[in-house]
């Protein structure tokens, strides 16, 4: 798993487990909580945990990271983050995110940025720049600023991440479009088509945990959505619970693969800016 170099035991750095492995090989949490406030948040729905308590900086987090990263050769991915949001409204405030990626930074881990903050994270654009291998990703549900404001009250509208994915893109930074949660259909599929020229790589997933009036068809959502990526010659993962309902497509092991889309630097040719 990790090239450990003196045999300490990582502190906060970690491989996910289950469906959040498919994100990435390791991940590190920033914040306890979350002020997004989405109704279909996995950790509320599942978990029976209210994660809208308030954001907490984890305790000690800073000198946890420099001790994971200077003790252990750290080659794979690295997420931020799986529970709360790098880029809340809180950290606005709190100014945490961006320490992380100095130290991060310091030794040039591999990185995946993945929020619903939006354009938040663009004050961090100076340090995304200085990175061997970074990606930003957005988690795109909606097509529509209505619905967003809905079920996800506290985290920037679709417009707004949109426009951020494309700035990010017009400097040569790597992004990437988290579809899951799948309410629609339609709307997801639009999402591509709306995305696509300025969005590097899609994870495409289905609906858990939260409950609906209408359920997807969700091997129509899966022919096409693999066809439509395939069509625009883009790059995407198919998580498991998606893939499930396969029975007649017949596609390239490697969107299958959890690592597929990490970014590996021996064959980057991309120190992008």
């Amino acid at each position: 798993m990790l090239n450990q170099q003196s045999g300490d035991i990582m502190q906060v750095i970690y491989e996910p487990k289950g469906k959040a492995r498919e994100y990435s090989p390791l991940a590190l949490n920033i914040y306890n909580g979350c002020d997004h406030l989405c109704k279909y948040c996995y950790v509320q729905t599942s978990m029976g945990v209210n994660q809208f308590n308030g954001v907490k900086p984890r305790k000690d987090l800073l000198k946890a990271i420099e001790s994971d990263c200077r003790n252990n050769e750290i080659t794979k991915q690295v997420l931020l983050s799986f529970t709360g949001d790098p880029y809340c409204n809180e950290d606005i405030n709190i100014g945490l995110t961006r320490k992380v990626l100095e130290i991060l930074l310091k030794y040039q881990i591999p990185v995946a940025i993945l929020s619903k903050g939006g354009n938040r994270c663009l004050r961090d654009l100076d340090l995304f720049k200085q990175f061997d291998n970074i990606k930003v990703g957005a988690t795109l549900t909606f097509d529509n600023n209505e619905h967003s404001k809905y079920y996800e009250p506290g985290a920037a509208n679709p417009d707004e991440r949109f426009e951020t994915l494309k700035i990010l893109h017009e400097y040569k930074i790597k992004t990437f479009v988290s579809l899951e949660p799948v309410f629609s259909e339609e709307q997801t599929l639009n999402i591509i088509n709306m995305t696509y020229p300025f969005v590097d790589h899609f994870k495409i997933g289905k609906l858990n945990h939260y409950k609906v009036r209408k359920e997807v068809d969700w091997k129509s959502f899966l022919n096409n959505s693999v066809n439509l990526c395939l069509s625009l010659n883009k790059e995407f993962y198919i998580k498991e619970d998606l893939w499930a309902f396969n029975d007649s497509l017949d596609i390239n092991n490697k969107y299958l693969n959890k690592d597929y889309l990490c970014l590996k630097k021996e064959n980057l040719a991309n120190k992008l800016f």
